[in-house]
Parts: C-alpha cells; sequence; structure tokens
C-alpha cells in the first residue's frame, strides 16, 4: 500500500527526531571536554584566532573535500571500522533499525534526488566536521604549550570519534551512493 502524504511527511518528522539522539550523544560527550578546556584553560585571543580559523574552513569548496578523499573504494573504509560508527551516527543503521520496526517501509531515501540530497547533506557534514576537527587541530597544541598533555590526549580521542571518522563516514556515505547512481546509469556529480 502507498503510503500517503501525510503519512510520509509524520515519518520524516519521527526519524528527524530519532536522528537527533546519537547527535545529542556525540556532542555531549565530545564537546563537553572541549568547552571546559576552552573556557577553563584557553586565553581569548588564542580562543578568537582558533575560532576564526575554523571558521574560515567551512568555505572550502567541494573540490577540496574530493580532493582529500582516503579512498575510492568502499572496502577501505570498512577495513577502518566504518560500519561499526555507521550503527551509532544519524541515518545510521540503530536508528533506521527502530524507525523501521514502527514504519517497515522506512528508506533514508526513496529515488535519486533524495539520493542526491543525502550526497549534498554529507558534504555539508563533512564541511562542518572539518571545521570542527580544524579547531581541535589548534588547540590540542596549545594545551601541551600549557602543559596538559592529559588534556591533548583526551581533545585528540574527541577529534579522532567526533570529526575524523564522521568525515570518512561522509566519504563511505558519498562513494556508495555515486557508486550506486552509477550502476544506474546516472553519475552523481
Amino acid at each position: 500500500m502507498a503510503r500517503t502524504i501525510k503519512q510520509s511527511a509524520k515519518i520524516k518528522r519521527i526519524a528527524l527526531w530519532y536522528n537527533q539522539v546519537p547527535n545529542f550523544f556525540w556532542m555531549i560527550v565530545n564537546l563537553f571536554p572541549l568547552v571546559y578546556f576552552c573556557s577553563t584553560t584557553v586565553e581569548s585571543i588564542y580562543l578568537y584566532t582558533f575560532s576564526g580559523i575554523s571558521f574560515l574552513s567551512l568555505f572550502l569548496p567541494v573540490s577540496f573535500f574530493n580532493a582529500i578523499q582516503l579512498s575510492n573504494k568502499p572496502a577501505f573504509y570498512e577495513k577502518i571500522g566504518i560500519r561499526t560508527i555507521r550503527k551509532f551516527t544519524q541515518d545510521g543503521d540503530m536508528v533506521n533499525r527502530i524507525i523501521r520496526r514502527r514504519f517497515p517501509g522506512y528508506r533514508v531515501f526513496n529515488n535519486r534526488r533524495d539520493a542526491r540530497k543525502h550526497i549534498s547533506k554529507a558534504y555539508f557534514f563533512e564541511r562542518f566536521h572539518f571545521a570542527m576537527f580544524v579547531f581541535f587541530f589548534l588547540v590540542i597544541p596549545y594545551s601541551i604549550w600549557m602543559g596538559s598533555i592529559l588534556w591533548a590526549l583526551v581533545l585528540f580521542l574527541n577529534n579522532l570519534v567526533f570529526n575524523i571518522y564522521p568525515n570518512l563516514l561522509q566519504q563511505y556515505n558519498r562513494l556508495r551512493l555515486k557508486t550506486l547512481e552509477r550502476k544506474n546509469g546516472n553519475p552523481a556529480k
């Protein structure tokens, strides 16, 4: 039975809310230490400088993100654990499984237009996490300079979990979607 427009809108709203749970969790776990360290230790001039530099990275072109893609093969990403990470993220396996229990026909995207939107969304998320990566990357040496090796380690691990792996996940998602479109005879840009 085909879904009605009203039912589809309801499913999208519910999916949006379900997807906020992993977002909220990862943000609290990974940003709380950064915010605490910056608010208690980082001098304002450095905080503004680091923020400005990371903000500028939001304007990097798509071609930059294509150039830093680590591999053109999904198997590479799978070997470094991306499928495990994908279980616990927005639009990830766990969230989708919960939504499908309630709405068995649920799909993240239903057609080529949705797939293209998902590719655009992947670039958006990669841009956000790259800007955060840059900020973390600047704060970590600062913490070492301040003699806080433990903080440097905590921030490094948070950067790995909150920024590096999510960027690799976006690369993997884009690669899978583009490969799927090529197989269907309509190459994605």
